[in-house]
């Protein structure tokens, strides 16, 4: 189960800022490596054949500190327990023409194989340029015939180019399904750049994680010039059975004081599942230790008046003198002294109101 690819040269993308996958707090197993790099290695992953669980899971460090999916060149620069998620770095596709008539391009593929799919949530496809039209095909695991789609770009010229939106002029993008297992892109010219050769010679294609590029016109150009990677987002499942089925033969990878979440693509029957904390709970549904308590007493006191007590999963507050708690014992509310008194006279008047109306003479 292996990862292929034909790839460029290997560069850092820096051009683009691009925010992390947010992540619980992810703790390796004990004696374990917790880092390759700057990437923080919780399990279910590790380097280490003690320290992943299994080898789909496997991080492969080099001596540089870059951290590869198995051993493969897929470049992994974050990865997400809570979500079920990884990121990587991805090339682009390119399509170049000079005066000349010179003519360069690639193809770069990605094939992924369980537990990996292509996240549709998280990626968008993108195509640049001024003569381009693209497409990428894909397959979802179990599937016969390939997913297909593609945008078309087109300008004459810098001046007719919006820079705030990616709407057809200059660029392009596409929504993709969830659950692709490889991805390939297509892209080409109408007219080999003829008529915008001057400031745009080259278009470009690629998946990427939603918000991590902005199309900003001439800028974008020249920035995907000096580019070859961007960044990509990968879901990742915890075997191929469903909570029900785990549940039942008590074989379940989640941990204490973890909940079991299935995985879906589409319409389809879950095709694996992620385990997450349960509410008033951290870090890692993996690790052995299961998810720790969230002491909410620590840093601050959420209770506005009164004491605040943590207990497993949750806090209560104690109500100072004079006080009681509300219902879900989380507030402490002034208790009301003058309520019999309002009672006794509410009662008084009332009395004093039918005995004037209804007496009798």
């Amino acid at each position: 189960m292996a990862f292929h690819g034909r790839m460029l040269i290997i560069m850092p993308f820096s051009l683009v800022l691009f925010a992390t996958i947010t992540s619980a707090v992810g703790q390796a197993k004990q004696n374990c490596p917790d880092r390759c790099g700057n990437l923080t290695i919780p399990y279910p992953f590790g380097v280490n054949e003690d320290c992943y669980m299994g080898s789909d899971y496997f991080i492969n460090c080099a001596p540089n500190g870059t951290a590869f999916l198995r051993n493969s060149n897929i470049c992994v620069t974050n990865i997400s327990v809570d979500l079920g998620e990884i990121q990587i770095q991805q090339y682009l596709t390119y399509d170049c023409y000079t005066e000349e008539g010179e003519h360069r391009y690639n193809i770069p593929e990605l094939w992924v194989t369980p537990p990996y799919t292509i996240s549709g949530a998280k990626n968008k496809f993108m195509a640049v340029g001024c003569d381009t039209y693209a497409e990428f095909e894909g397959y979802r695991p179990n599937q016969n015939l390939p997913f297909i789609a593609g945008c078309m770009s087109q300008c004459l010229g810098l001046d007719s180019v919006d820079e705030n939106s990616c709407s057809g002029i200059g660029c392009c993008q596409t929504s993709i399904p969830d659950g692709l297992k490889n991805r390939t892109v297509f892209l080409k010219s109408y007219n080999n750049h003829t008529y915008v050769m001057d400031f745009n010679p080259c278009s470009y294609a690629f998946i990427v994680q939603e918000g991590q590029f902005n199309f900003s016109g001439n800028a974008s150009f020249q920035q995907l010039a000096n580019v070859s990677e961007l960044p990509m987002v990968l879901n990742w499942d915890i075997g191929d059975e469903s909570c029900d089925v785990v549940a039942e033969k008590k074989n379940s990878s989640c941990m204490a004081h973890t909940k079991c979440v299935n995985r879906t693509i589409g319409n389809q029957a879950p095709s694996g599942y992620i385990c997450q904390c349960l509410p008033g709970y951290y870090g890692n549904p993996y690790h052995p230790d299961g998810c720790l308590d969230v002491d909410e007493c620590k840093d601050s006191n959420p209770c506005d008046i009164g004491t605040c007590l943590n207990k497993p999963g949750d806090y209560t507050c104690k109500c100072p003198k004079g006080y009681k708690n509300t219902e879900d014992l989380k507030k402490c509310i002034k208790k009301n002294t003058n309520t019999p008194i309002k009672v006794a006279m509410g009662m008084y008047y009332y009395c004093m109101y039918v005995i004037e109306h209804y007496s009798i003479d």
